[in-house]
């Protein structure tokens, strides 16, 4: 017997020590104290002060997105709550030591009076009444029991009504933490009995702080573009960061490089991702749609390249704002040389142009059939950024008769009065210019200035009546006064005439919205207070519109009596549709008897009325003399006659035509049918 214990002994020595559990960084590196929770100074700084003067609440609930500590923060609060070597009230303590048998069973998940539940898997008003029962009984080994749920939100309707009267007023040795995602799916008369903290997403420069403490006590060689890119892809979540660390640490075989987290990532290098945006900000269109496209290629998703092109842009437009040495640019020094020479390149209306083109495209995505077509229009209209032209100078250089166009290399595109569009010519005889002082040069015979910049040319140059600044600054304070006030002070010619008590405003046709402005009633009514007020009289208005440069149609020539002719005889009533039409149309027949149309002012004006057969009235040639206008009203006709000359009268006060006449400032003087 002896012998085989013997043996069995050196058996059991002989077999292998079984290989130590590996627990991950989140895990290993995870908070033990106030003072190691990151980015949360708000909250921790509460609590604490909440421990050392014993100002506890019942209840309190940890708000806050994934991997920012808010269970930590519930743990370290109850080895805080629990801890044998405090000294605050009630022997709680400011920071608990974590080498007491309390904390080190809180901390090792041993203790039986902290009590972690998940409400995802307990959310039911059978484990809230169970919780109930058990929250009257004292603790067994410390001093206050303290309960933590996490994801609290997925408690059911039912069971918080179980858990409310407890909540309220639970027992002195209980103390209740909460943790949620989604507070607002907690009724609101939950939250209202807790001490509500929002822990916010940890920034970028505070996560490479603390990868950069995890990888020098694990004593792993890292490359700061490597830590960079994780705190950015870790969009403020802790945890994830350190897992992502983690795996890296795996993929790169105890060492953490740029390269293997994009590979982890499926991100694409920055040295395409500038490649590609200096390409667009040359013009060079094939060459950035080549290197996205090698890119998607080996794997990189377009919405991650978009999103890429964003963040370097944005960096870009905050280096060229802020500085490079901005902290809004915390965690990217290994850029401030691509931040500068693409920043050089690109202007920051061009910047944010493209950052406006590129989330646009990543909207897009999302319903696009193909999911690399919104990636490559984006390039192609991001390639033509330095053809951008400031709007502010281009008005400003219209205003001033000069030109601002486009810059060299840039294609022209479409114009919306370019030529091959129809042209009449005015037939009223022009305005002749003043002619020049004896001592201005001559002006070489050049093609004619556009409309617009020969009233900005007038604008700036004609003289304006006496005391009009003051006109000007007494409409600027009424309703509508900055608007009115533009409107005076672009106007293209102003003419004051005390003796005739009128003043005459007028506007070119590019200025046509500044017209209609001052044509309003209600600013009609204000200028002329202002001006009574200015010169302390009162004073007419009139809108003139010689400046204007309208659509002209050839006037008709003079009707004569000779010009009318006969009704021709009468045909029979067509059968009108069996679905009316929704408004009435003129169908000419001759004599036959036509709807009555309103002969009143504009106010009364019937529905336009379209024209019908070949029959209709049309407006004659071009008069190549200028004729008196002759009344189409006759007493001398047959009836027929009559009713043709009715029919001419309701041409001329068809709607159509009189807001043509009104237009163009003209009148009807004959109406000829062939």
């Amino acid at each position: 017997m002896a012998k085989r214990a013997a043996t069995r002994k050196k058996e059991t020595s002989a077999e292998p020590a079984a290989p130590e559990t590996y627990v991950v960084f989140a895990r290993r590196f995870r908070p033990q104290s106030f003072a190691d929770v990151v980015g949360q100074e708000t909250t921790t700084a509460a609590m604490r002060h909440a421990l050392r003067t014993g100002r506890l609440a019942q209840a309190y609930l940890l708000c806050g997105p994934r991997g920012v500590g808010k269970t930590s923060l519930a743990r370290i609060f109850a080895k805080a709550l629990n801890c044998l070597n405090g000294k605050g009230v009630n022997g709680a303590a400011e920071e608990p030591c974590n080498e007491c048998d309390a904390c080190r069973s809180i901390q090792d998940g041993s203790s039986l009076d902290v009590i972690e539940m998940d409400a995802a898997t307990h959310r039911g008003i059978a484990e809230i009444r169970e919780l109930r029962d058990n929250v009257g009984l004292a603790p067994s080994q410390l001093r206050t029991k303290v309960y933590i749920v996490d994801e609290v939100h997925m408690l059911t309707n039912e069971a918080w009504n179980a858990f409310l009267k407890t909540l309220e007023e639970p027992p002195a040795h209980v103390k209740f933490v909460f943790a949620t995602t989604d507070p607002d799916k907690i009724p609101e008369t939950i939250v209202s009995r807790c001490q509500r903290f929002d822990l916010r997403r940890i920034s970028p420069g505070d996560i490479v702080r603390r990868l950069k403490q995890i990888c020098e006590g694990e004593k792993v060689p890292f490359e700061p573009a490597a830590l960079d890119r994780i705190a950015s892809l870790a969009k403020g979540g802790l945890r994830d960061a350190e897992s992502m660390l983690d795996q890296a640490v795996n993929l790169g075989e105890g060492q953490v490089t740029d390269a293997v987290v994009r590979d982890i990532a499926g991100a694409a290098p920055d040295e395409l991702i500038f490649e590609v945006l200096t390409a667009c900000a040359e013009g060079r269109a094939a060459d950035a749609l080549a290197r996205s496209g090698g890119a998607l290629e080996a794997g990189a998703d377009p919405d991650d390249l978009l999103g890429a092109f964003c963040e370097r842009l944005r960096g870009t437009l905050l280096a060229k704002t802020c500085g490079a040495d901005s902290l809004l640019l915390e965690g990217h020094a290994h850029l401030k040389d691509a931040y500068a020479r693409l920043g050089a390149q690109l202007s920051e209306d061009q910047l944010l142009m493209l950052l406006q083109l590129f989330s646009s495209a990543r909207r897009q995505l999302r319903d696009a059939a193909q999911a690399r077509l919104p990636l490559e229009m984006a390039l192609v209209r991001a390639s033509r950024a330095r053809e951008l032209v400031d709007l502010g100078r281009l008005v400003s250089a219209l205003e001033r008769g000069g030109s601002a166009g486009p810059p060299a290399g840039a294609r022209e595109g479409p114009r919306p009065n370019s030529s091959g569009r129809l042209a009449v010519s005015d037939p009223r005889p022009a305005a002749q210019p003043h002619a020049p002082a004896a001592h201005s040069s001559p002006q070489p015979d050049t093609a004619p200035a556009r409309p617009h910049a020969a009233a900005a040319a007038r604008t700036e140059h004609e003289s304006r009546p006496e005391r009009w600044a003051e006109v000007l600054a007494a409409v600027q304070p009424l309703p509508g006064g900055p608007m009115m006030a533009t409107a005076l002070a672009h106007a293209a010619h102003v003419k004051l005439d005390m003796a005739a008590g009128m003043l005459e405003l007028g506007f070119t046709q590019a200025q046509g919205f500044y017209r209609e402005s001052m044509e309003r009633p209600e600013r009609s009514a204000a200028l002329k207070d202002a001006l009574r007020k200015v010169y302390g009289v009162e004073l007419n208005l009139r809108i003139d519109r010689s400046e204007s440069a309208p659509l002209h149609l050839p006037v008709p020539p003079p009707v004569r009596p000779t010009a009318l002719r006969q009704a021709p005889p009468e045909m029979p009533r067509p059968v009108p549709p069996a679905v009316p039409e929704p408004e009435p149309e003129y169908v000419d027949e001759g004599a036959l008897p036509l709807p009555e149309a309103p002969h009143g002012g504009d106010d009364e004006v019937a529905a336009a009325m379209a024209s019908g057969d070949d029959e209709g009235d049309e407006i004659g040639p071009p008069p190549t003399t200028a004729a008196e206008p002759v009344a189409l009203e006759r007493t001398d006709l047959p009836p027929a006659g009559k009713d043709r000359q009715a029919l001419d009268q309701d041409a001329a006060n068809h709607p159509l035509v009189k807001a043509l006449l009104k237009k163009v400032g003209g009148e009807v003087v004959r109406v000829d049918r062939r």
